[in-house]
């Protein structure tokens, strides 16, 4: 009886702490990745993963909103990898697993902490996983019975004594002439190193995808830290003598009032010579478009920080802060009408030289900082904290991401340069992704532009290429990108 009841003691402690996870993950890793592309791998494995997580995890801890987001995210990007086959999408689908694992063990992180915690793990997690182990009331009732050991230090248990014995072996072999003629008949030939290497480090990220570390002093001070602002009385003396809150907001009208007219000024001169009047003299239509795109966004995101500072403290309570916060709401709108004159000029030069990646990360900080504008009208608008910003702008990032990974950027490139751009960089299209080589191919059978005869060279040696690899792909690798190629090519 006592022997049965050890037994199932055991698979009941066994099965709790889901020690089965990490290894039928490790084997569905190695099986759909090694010697494998990006395809439908990517999607099995992840919906066994969320499966996994969701039998290791309790239901309560399942359903809060950080972890769900995630892991439709997760699903979304896994889709995309399929579908569109991007590096953008594969980053998309690392990432949201990443995040996805650390809130399995902290739901109430925020974005930034959770990235902070993920790249921590993936240093970190592995090495405790092997060093320490947390006994639990069952393990220690079945260490009591001798049935199953438990150590404070897994390592001690298995590495060391696998270690002295492989220099023993070293030794001896070293120390006989026959005794290494006996070793040379054992053929270790049947191993493939490569794969085992591959597996040891699928099984590494693995160990930090179902323990997570999470620095608890970090977390409390994420989990403390509100959304709503308080009125805060001080009374003790502060390093730094700071102005009151009448001298503070006059400083703060007066500020705001000249960035209002300096900024209604700027954007009536540029919209002028960009929609009415005609250039000064030595100055191309081209590089005016073109000039100051970085500098005006940096600029917008200094107003933000104006605002953080202004907004930060008591100043939001103060009874006659009305005309403050009036201009406030002026300085953001200006803002963002400077955000949608810039979008303007983007996109008149990209009508004339045609798009490329840098054009669209100008789109993508563009929106970005439209949203940071958006969020920082409510936070003055509903009296929110600085870290609400943060939080919020950070699933911003996040949820852009996602979504521009369901996007075949070098098919939009490609057709957008050849169908509506004046005068493309034909040669900027051969640096792309294969996914261009169809419209790269029907375009030069129409004549539509002037390619050389070395393009045309490349791009017959380039789809010959692709489909000597495509003909070695194994089903893992299967994507519907490649296979509609495959299908336009031939």
């Amino acid at each position: 009886m006592q022997y049965n009841s050890v037994v199932h003691l055991t698979i009941l402690t066994y099965m709790k702490k889901k020690n089965w996870n990490l290894p039928v993950a490790t084997i569905a890793y190695s099986y759909l990745f090694y010697s494998q592309t990006a395809g439908v791998n990517y999607l099995l494995f992840t919906v066994l993963l969320i499966a996994l997580l969701t039998f290791q995890k309790e239901r309560r801890e399942m359903l809060n909103r950080n972890w769900l987001i995630t892991a439709f995210a997760c699903l979304i990007s896994a889709f995309s990898v399929v579908v569109v086959n991007s590096g953008l999408s594969i980053l998309a689908n690392v990432i949201s697993l990443a995040l996805l694992a650390v809130f399995s063990t902290a739901p109430s992180a925020s974005i930034f902490y959770a990235a902070l915690y993920a790249i921590w793990s993936l240093i970190a997690a592995p090495v405790k996983a092997l060093m320490v182990s947390k006994d639990s009331t069952q393990e220690q009732q079945l260490a009591t019975l001798s049935f199953v050991p438990t150590s404070k230090h897994r390592i001690s248990v298995v590495g060391l004594p696998l270690v002295i014995f492989f220099l023993f072996l070293w030794l001896y072999k070293n120390s006989s002439m026959g005794f290494e003629h006996v070793l040379s008949f054992i053929n270790f030939d049947f191993i493939s190193w490569p794969w085992v290497w591959f597996t040891l480090f699928g099984a590494w990220l693995l160990v930090c995808f179902f323990r997570p570390l999470i620095l608890t002093k970090l977390a409390k001070v994420d989990e403390l830290a509100p959304n709503h602002l308080c009125r805060v009385k001080k009374y003790a003396q502060r390093v730094f003598n700071t102005m009151a809150l009448k001298n503070e907001l006059k400083t703060g009208v007066l500020l705001l009032a000249l960035l209002n007219g300096l900024l209604f000024v700027f954007i009536l001169s540029d919209a002028y010579y960009l929609f009415i009047g005609d250039l000064p003299e030595g100055i191309p239509y081209s590089e005016y478009l073109h000039q100051g795109v970085y500098t005006l966004i940096f600029t917008i995101l200094l107003a933000i920080a104006i605002l953080l500072y202004l907004f930060r403290e008591n100043l939001n309570f103060y009874s006659k802060n009305q005309s403050l916060k009036k201009l406030a709401y002026v300085w953001l709108g200006l803002n963002m009408v400077l955000v949608l004159l810039t979008l303007t000029k983007n996109s008149i030069y990209i009508t004339g030289t045609g798009l490329t990646y840098k054009r669209i990360g100008v789109y993508t900080y563009l929106i970005l900082t439209g949203i940071g504008l958006i969020f920082s009208y409510i936070k003055v608008s509903k009296v929110k904290t600085n870290w609400y910003l943060f939080r919020m702008n950070g699933w911003a990032v996040y949820v852009l991401l996602v979504v521009f990974s369901t996007v075949n950027w070098d098919r939009v490139l490609t057709r957008f340069n050849l169908t509506y751009a004046k005068s493309p960089d034909l040669a900027y299209l051969f640096t792309l992704s294969n996914s261009n080589l169809s419209l790269l191919k029907e375009d030069i059978a129409l004549s539509r532009h002037a390619f050389t005869d070395n393009q045309k060279k490349s791009l017959a040696e380039w789809e010959l290429e692709y489909l000597r690899g495509e003909a070695q792909k194994e089903w893992q690798s299967w994507n519907y990108n490649d296979w509609r190629l495959s299908n336009e090519l031939r």
